[in-house]
């Protein structure tokens, strides 16, 4: 399913919170080679946290979210997605992704939290029921057209949150209101009003507001709060 790490590159925090320190991989997950931003403190981490990002997007994006999750005691991973419309393949990645770095940092007894943005909302659901000792899905705005998570997330046994925005074309008519009907053990789904589909992105671009409508920074910071709390809430100090 993958091999080992191939290099590793820190880079400089800069502007990143001094609690957290921020380290780029090359790892190949599944056959395809894919950069990994990780996030950690300098704590024992509580809990791995994986961010997946949406359609033909990346690491990038989620900055914001890794390094407040980092400071709360989460060891981070943001993988960029190795393909762009193959979900079955980016959850196989995603659950690959969990296994090589539990292994690499001897972390077998660790929870685990995923959370997915758009179309990586639908490739971490669907990866739900292949990660091992998982303590919560996340699924922001998460997209699914053809109801393909449907089996897993009638399965899913463990917490789930779903933050929405309201129906529109790049969330295919609010297919996050169908995820969240299908999970038997929701924790939580909320519509954050007036959001834009970019509004999900902490870290988003002029690309994504010219097809999906322009975001908001409050609104960013009120999912990502609400995001982090509720990973919180879930892995108990």
């Amino acid at each position: 399913m993958f091999r080992a790490f191939l290099f590793s590159l820190t880079i400089a925090t800069g502007t990143a919170p001094a609690v957290a320190a921020v380290e780029t991989h090359l790892l190949t997950l599944t056959g395809h080679a894919s950069m990994v931003d990780v996030y950690a403190s300098a704590a024992p981490p509580r809990a791995l946290a994986v961010i997946a990002h949406g359609f033909t997007r990346s690491r990038a994006q989620h900055v914001v979210l890794a390094e407040q999750l980092a400071e709360a005691g989460f060891l981070v991973a943001v993988p960029d997605l190795p393909h762009s419309v193959r979900h079955e393949a980016n959850a196989d990645a995603i659950v690959a992704l969990v296994a090589a770095i539990v292994a690499e940092r001897e972390l077998d007894t660790l929870p685990v939290v995923l959370i997915g943005t758009s179309a990586g909302g639908l490739a971490s659901l669907l990866a739900t029921d292949r990660v091992p000792r998982l303590a919560l899905w996340v699924g922001l705005d998460p997209v699914d057209a053809f109801g393909q998570s449907k089996r897993v997330a009638r399965s899913l046994r463990v917490p789930a949150v779903v933050l929405r925005g309201p129906s529109g074309a790049c969330n295919v008519s609010g297919s996050a209101r169908r995820i969240a009907a299908w999970l038997p053990n929701r924790r939580m789904e909320r519509r954050i009003a007036s959001a834009s589909h970019c509004d999900f992105e902490d870290t988003t671009d002029w690309r994504c507001e010219s097809i999906c409508g322009p975001a908001d920074a409050v609104r960013q910071s009120l999912i990502v709060t609400e995001a982090v709390k509720v990973a919180r809430e879930a892995v108990p100090d």
